[in-house]
């Protein structure tokens, strides 16, 4: 109720004379087998509220920077930070330095690609790079891109847009539930504003409608991995 009613709100209900300069460092995701408290994605929670930034970045580079921006920003930011990814080392890099900064709601292409259009963040990066080599491996002159938002709230349409209209076929992956997700608004979008660049119908990868299991198989069944990429990514390349 704070976060909703009270920090998003400061700046609206004050007609811009006081700002919420405050930021919520918040560890988020799963891949840890650590069950429903602990590997639970839940950003579509706080994306859809007026006045509140949700930054999501996928390696320390982008943290860095990202944090930086929050830190100079007038408004309350939720930044989330994947726990899993706290662990890995393909995600590490040098200090850009003490004036590295990246701007909210900026995208990076991690990969380019002709075919196919995955748009991204957090731990689904890595599984998406890895199904796009995957493909590319099987499939002669296919090549796959891959967005990474870091920036939810605003999100980068322009970044989305250019994509699209360039392969013509796109997937949304993230961790969080299927149903109500954050990828439905993005396909949405997709669908009203560049139907006409489509030559398949958008997907979305995402969790099951469920709660995440602790033993690792059901983690594994329950959250999205580059396997279930893989078959998405040939299934709309069949069109």
């Amino acid at each position: 109720m704070q976060i909703r009613d009270e920090l998003a709100s400061m700046r609206w209900r004050s007609n811009g004379h006081f700002a919420a300069p405050l930021i919520l460092r918040v560890p988020i995701g799963g891949y840890i087998n650590g069950a429903i408290y602990h590997s639970q994605c839940g950003e579509v929670t706080f994306t859809h509220l007026p006045g509140l930034r949700v930054v999501f970045p996928s390696n320390a580079e982008d943290a860095c920077g990202l944090l930086r921006t929050a830190i100079r920003s007038e408004d309350p930011v939720l930044f989330l930070e994947h726990k899993k990814l706290y662990r890995e080392m393909y995600n590490r890099s040098p200090h850009p330095g003490a004036d590295f900064t990246i701007p909210f709601g900026k995208a990076k292409v991690v990969k380019a690609g002709e075919s196919l259009s995955i748009i991204t963040y957090g731990a689904l990066v890595h599984k998406s790079l890895l199904a796009a080599q995957d493909v590319e491996r099987r499939k002669a002159g296919v090549s796959v891109e891959v967005i990474d938002l870091r920036s939810l709230a605003p999100y980068d349409w322009d970044a989305i847009r250019a994509s699209v209209e360039k392969t013509s076929r796109v997937i949304i992956a993230h961790e969080d539930t299927l149903s109500f997700g954050y990828g439905a608004e993005i396909a949405a979008r997709i669908a009203d504003e560049l139907f006409t660049h489509l030559d398949a119908p958008v997907k979305r990868v995402a969790a099951l409608d469920t709660w995440v299991g602790y033993h690792p198989h059901l983690e594994s069944a329950i959250l999205p991995q580059t396997d279930d990429l893989v078959r998405t990514i040939d299934q709309l390349l069949a069109f």
